[in-house]
Order: structure tokens, then C-alpha cells, then sequence
């Protein structure tokens, strides 16, 4: 029961603290609002209270971007406030109220399609950003700035020759509070960030060129050696410069300043407080926007540029540390750049083998350049020596003119592997055929025994062939020995043209006095008996002979009346001939 109560505390608390610190910052806003507005009554078209600075019209969309809409009632009721503390208690009430609803609902519809439909950042490090924000409040403005002057004209307040100008100076008076404002206040919204970038300003310079933004002001507005509307250019020159070395933080920093100082001068100074006013509205407006996009543009740059020289920073953190050699080849087919590896495996330095032509290193480059494969062919390194290679070529399309980009790796210790496995294999294999070395063997060895034996009997015969006998069969195991061996060796075989009869006459010769013993039955249907092989002879009569032993083995001992293994030999359609073993044995 404890525990559940503690819970519902937290939950509690969980939901007010949230609620307490918005009415903190909804108050906050109100009462900043309010000075502000106050602050900026000067030079405003009597009797209607439209002032010509606005930057609390900034402060407000900028509250309604980060924190989001539900901040509406703090906007309605501070501009509720600073309507009346301006225009003062007008005789209808409800014209009163259309200016702050107007505000609201302006403001409220700009913010909601900045963060919606256009995904405005809060953080406002992009051009786009920028562009987005500099429309929208063109046109949101230009709605406020008629509603309100139309609402203020029921009462007949505004004649109708001051209708047009009285909407222009309100109208830029509430985009200059949105453009010198509102980009300040979203970048410090993050205050971490923001603290880092005003670090990164160099403070001196910095100083130096606001410095001479106040002289430029004074120049134009206090020193009355010259009409201010054709000496306001010079205020361009250090926001260009400012722009230009600190980016868009900058330049937003020196357009309030300079906002700060217009409006000082120009309230302390003789000028016509009337329509003069609206011409230095639309000059601001457009040395704001010049700083903004300038600055933006700047920032932008940089960033990329930042992005670049990482991205460059970690492709040759890559290539310097790539396990196989990496070539650039230019058009003219000279190296144009190297990794370390490619160095390595050429036995040279990377300037020894910049600017060589590829050719002088891989003779074959052109060939697997046009196959566009991986291949493998023959490098020759800076000494002279040669080795292989295993290259492929690919070509930059983006670059103009076309690079192409060659992968090159030293397959010489690989090539050992592949003679070790090889040789392996061999080895293996020859456990694999003792057997089969055995078997074959045993035939013609029993018959010189026999023959041998034979031999002894009738020695005094001397017409008898066996002798001839035992040394053909001694000669045949001999050369299948000798076969064996140079296959384990190297692998070669030794081909040799022979009919399909001669090599099935060779092969079964030695075969059919077992089967005679056996009581097997070796017949052979031959149908392209005078077909020409090119072959070797010794590996085909072993594996018949494996094939036939394998045979008899299976029907020795079955008890069938007839026991027959049969050797067929058939020409197919694409040249080959089919050489086949068969018997009726009872089979696996």
C-alpha cells in the first residue's frame, strides 16, 4: 500500500513539474514581450500604435518553433497586454481584440507550417532553413500586418491615403523582428552548441569589425556630413565582411547590432518621423536578409568543406592502411597515384612509382582494363623480377577527366599454397589409389608367378611361350607402376591414339583366364570398334581392370546358373565414347 503511494506521488509530480515550468516560461515570455514592445514605441503612426521595430513579434515565433503551439494563450495574452499599453482602452472592445487574435493566429499558422510541412530545424544550420523561414514570414506578416491595420481602420482611424504605407510599416516592421530575431534565438535555444560556436569567434577580430558597423552608423546617421539614404551602403561592407569570415552566427550578431544602433541613432537624431522611416524599414530589410543568406551560405561551405576533408581524411586513413596495392591511372596512362601497398609490392618507394607508366609495372594492364574481370597475369617489379599479379581495373565517372583505379595484389604466396595443396592432393590421392595400385598389380604378378612355375615344369620344352608371357606381364606392371608415379608426381599422362578394339583387346586380355577360373562369362558388345581414342592407355585398362575385378568380385559366389559381366563401348552424339562395366550379380 506504501509503495502505491509512492508511486502516484511521482506520477503526480511527474506531470507538474512539466506544467510549473511552462507557466514559468509562458510568464517569462509575457513580461519579455511586453518590454519589448514598449521598448520599441518609437516612431509608431500615431494615433494607430504600428510601431516600425518589432522584435518581439521574432521572440514570439521563436518560442512557438521550439516549444510548439500550445504556447498560444502566452502569445494572446502578451499581445493582448501590449496592445492595450500601447493604443490604450479603444471605444468598441472587439476591434481591439482583432489585432492580438490576428498576431496569434498569424503566428501560431507560421510556426506550425515552418515546423510541419517544411521541416524547419530548430537547430537553423541550413539554407533551406533559412529560405523557409524568410518566405513564410513574408507572407505571414503581410496577413498580420493587413488584418491589423484593417481592424484598426473601423474605427475610421486611418485615412485612406495613409492605408498602403501605414500596412508597409507594419508589415516590415514585424518581418525585421522575424528575420534579425527569430535565427538568433533558435541557435540559442541550444545553448551548448550556441556557447561553442561564440567560442570559436575570434573575439579581437570580432570587436574590430562591430567596431566599424558603429562607425558606419555614426558616418550615416551622426557625423551630417552627408544624406543618411545615400551613405546607408556603407553598412553593407562589414556585414559582407563579417558574413564572410563568421558564417551565419555572425552575421545574424552584426545585424542585431546594427538594428540596436540604427534605432539608437535614428531616435536621438532630426530625422522625419514619418514616412522617412518606412524607407530605412525596407533598406534593413534587405541588409538583414543580405547578412542572413550570405551568412547561411558561408556556414553551409564550411560545413561541407569540413565534411569533405574528414570524408578525404578517412579514404586515405583506408588507402594508406589497404592490404593490397591501390594505383590511380590517368588518360595518359601514367600513375598518378599510389598506396604504400602497391609500393611494397613493386619493391619501390610511392615517389619511385608516381609517374611511371603503368605498362613499365603490369605489361598486361590495357587487356584487363578492357575486360573490365579480375585477372591474374605477370607484374614486374622496379628490379626487374616478375611475379604474379592478380589486377583489376576500375574507372572513376564521375571525375573528369576519367581516372581509372587498378587493385593489385601479390598472389606469389598464394600460388606456393595452391602448388602445396596441389602437391597434397597428389598425396592423398596416392593413399587413395595403393589400393587400386595393389589390386592392379596383383594380376599380372600372379601370372609370372605361375608362368614362373609353369616355366620350371617344362624347361625342356623349348617352343613354349611363357616365357615371352612372363615378360610382357612383368613389362605391363612396370609401366602401370612407372604411369602411377609420374601422375603423383606432376600429374601429366601420356596420351596416345588407339582404336576402341585395341584398347578393350589390351585391357581384357589379362582379365578373361581369371574369369575362365571364376566360371564368369566376359563378353564385350563393341559398336564403333574402329573409332580412333586419344588417350591414355595405362590409366583406362586400370580402371577397367578395377571396374571388372569390382565385377567378379560381386558374382563369385552368388550361385547364379550364368554369371556375366558384360563391356560395352558406344559412340554418343557429341563425340565421346561411353565405355560401360555391367554384370548380374545381386547387386548393392
Amino acid at each position: 500500500m506504501h509503495s502505491m503511494s509512492v508511486a502516484a506521488e511521482a506520477g503526480a509530480g511527474g506531470r507538474w513539474l512539466p506544467a510549473r515550468r511552462s507557466l514559468v516560461i509562458g510568464a517569462l515570455f509575457v513580461l519579455t514581450y511586453v518590454a519589448l514592445a514598449l521598448a520599441t514605441r518609437h516612431y509608431m503612426v500615431r494615433p494607430f500604435g504600428i510601431t516600425s521595430w518589432n522584435p518581439n513579434t521574432g521572440f514570439a515565433l521563436a518560442l512557438l518553433l521550439v516549444f510548439g503551439p500550445r504556447f498560444w494563450p502566452a502569445l494572446a495574452i502578451a499581445s493582448c497586454i501590449a496592445n492595450l499599453a500601447i493604443r490604450g482602452v479603444p471605444a468598441m472592445p472587439f476591434t481591439q481584440l482583432l489585432v492580438p487574435v490576428a498576431i496569434t493566429a498569424g503566428y501560431c499558422t507560421m510556426a506550425y507550417i515552418l515546423r510541419g510541412p517544411l521541416g524547419l530545424r530548430i537547430e537553423f544550420d541550413r539554407l533551406r532553413d533559412a529560405i523557409s523561414l524568410v518566405l513564410v514570414a513574408a507572407v505571414g506578416t503581410l496577413l498580420v500586418a493587413v488584418v491589423s491595420v484593417f481592424a484598426i481602420r473601423m474605427n475610421n482611424s486611418i485615412a485612406p491615403d495613409d492605408l498602403w504605407h501605414t500596412i508597409m510599416r507594419s508589415w516590415t516592421g514585424h518581418l525585421l523582428g522575424v528575420v534579425i530575431n527569430t535565427p538568433i534565438l533558435l541557435m540559442l535555444s541550444d545553448r551548448r552548441r550556441f556557447m561553442q560556436l561564440v567560442r570559436q569567434l575570434p573575439r579581437v577580430e570580432f570587436g574590430i569589425q562591430l567596431g566599424v558597423v558603429a562607425i558606419a552608423l555614426w558616418l550615416i546617421f551622426a557625423s551630417g556630413w552627408a544624406n543618411p539614404y545615400k551613405q546607408f551602403y556603407l553598412l553593407f561592407l562589414p556585414l559582407i565582411w563579417i558574413a564572410m569570415r563568421h558564417g551565419v552566427l555572425g552575421a545574424t550578431l552584426a545585424t542585431a547590432f546594427t538594428q540596436l544602433g540604427f534605432i539608437a541613432l535614428v531616435v536621438g537624431s532630426s530625422l522625419d518621423r514619418g514616412m522617412s522611416i518606412t524607407e530605412f524599414q525596407m533598406i534593413m530589410v534587405a541588409l538583414a536578409l543580405t547578412g542572413l543568406f550570405l551568412g547561411m551560405v558561408v556556414s553551409e561551405n564550411r560545413r561541407a568543406h569540413s565534411a569533405l576533408n574528414k570524408s578525404e581524411a578517412q579514404l586515405r586513413a583506408v588507402v594508406s592502411t589497404a592490404p593490397d596495392g591501390i594505383i590511380t591511372v590517368g588518360e595518359n596512362g601514367l600513375i598518378a597515384a599510389a598506396n604504400p601497398a602497391a609500393a611494397g609490392i613493386f619493391g619501390c618507394r610511392v615517389d619511385e612509382l608516381v609517374g611511371r607508366r603503368v605498362q613499365e609495372v603490369l605489361p598486361d594492364y590495357q587487356r584487363v582494363a578492357a575486360s573490365g574481370d579480375a585477372c591474374e597475369l605477370t607484374g614486374v617489379r622496379v628490379d626487374g623480377s616478375r611475379f604474379p599479379v592478380e589486377l583489376s581495373v576500375g574507372v572513376t565517372e564521375s571525375h573528369s577527366p576519367a581516372m581509372q583505379i587498378a587493385i593489385t595484389r601479390d598472389i606469389t604466396r598464394r600460388k606456393a599454397l595452391e602448388r602445396q595443396l596441389t602437391q597434397a592432393g597428389r598425396l592423398a590421392a596416392a593413399g587413395e589409389m595403393a589400393a587400386a595400385l595393389a589390386h592392379e598389380l596383383h594380376q599380372p604378378l600372379s601370372a609370372i608367378r605361375n608362368y614362373a612355375h609353369a616355366t620350371q615344369a617344362i624347361a625342356r620344352d623349348t617352343g613354349s611361350d611363357l616365357p615371352a608371357k612372363i615378360e610382357h606381364e612383368a613389362a605391363r606392371a612396370a609401366e602401370v607402376v612407372q604411369r602411377l608415379r609420374d601422375f603423383f608426381r606432376d600429374g601429366s599422362s601420356s596420351f596416345e591414339y588407339m582404336s576402341v578394339n585395341q584398347l578393350l583387346e589390351g585391357a581384357l586380355r589379362p582379365m578373361r583366364e581369371e574369369a575362365g577360373k571364376l566360371g564368369i562369362a566376359l563378353t564385350t558388345h563393341v559398336t564403333c570398334g574402329a573409332v580412333n581414342l586419344l588417350a591414355d592407355r595405362v590409366q583406362l585398362e586400370a580402371v577397367l581392370h578395377c571396374l571388372i575385378g569390382n565385377a567378379f568380385d560381386s558374382i563369385h559366389g552368388s550361385g547364379a546358373a550364368l554369371r556375366e559381366v558384360r563391356v560395352s563401348a558406344a559412340l554418343l552424339e557429341n563425340g565421346w565414347v561411353r565405355l560401360s562395366v555391367s554384370d548380374n550379380g545381386p547387386g548393392i
